[in-house]
């Protein structure tokens, strides 16, 4: 008799995302909106000169790359799920590492990549800032408490 595979309440807004497609209308520009505010805080916290132009160059890699990090880690919990026949949503043993696995990649991303052009200090307080703060901490909220 083949088990079945259950998805309990794994994560969200990724299954959200897949299931009602327009809620990719909310979550786009939200996430637009939450990376230009952690890189503008960040800039004028660590005192940045030519905030505008930084900006301008950052912004569409940081929003690009959060994205892509985001679906690494919802990839590691994916291939939990199927490795695991399922998990459960407050299962924290794969979900806090996915969501550490995306801040990670968010770092590597903006780090070598975003903000490249910058010196050593900069680009590691700004990778670093939008890892702790941009991570998908939503990953640990189940679904069962939005349906």
């Amino acid at each position: 008799m083949k088990k079945e595979l259950k998805l309990y309440n794994v994560m969200f807004p990724v299954w959200l995302l897949i299931l009602v497609p327009a809620v990719w209308l909310v979550v786009l520009p939200a996430n637009f909106i939450i990376d230009s505010l952690v890189i503008l805080l960040t800039m004028k916290i660590i005192g940045v000169v030519g905030k505008g132009k930084m900006y301008r160059r950052s912004i569409l890699k940081v929003w690009i790359f959060g994205f892509l990090s985001d679906i690494i880690g919802a990839l590691f919990l994916l291939g939990a799920l199927y490795i695991n026949d399922g998990i459960r949503g407050d299962d924290l043993r794969y979900i806090i590492p996915a969501v550490i696995i995306a801040a990670i990649f968010i770092f590597i991303f903006n780090y070598f990549i975003s903000f490249k052009r910058y010196d050593k200090g900069t680009r590691f307080k700004m990778a670093l800032s939008l890892a702790l703060l941009t991570a998908p901490y939503t990953f640990l909220i189940p679904l069962d408490w939005i349906y």
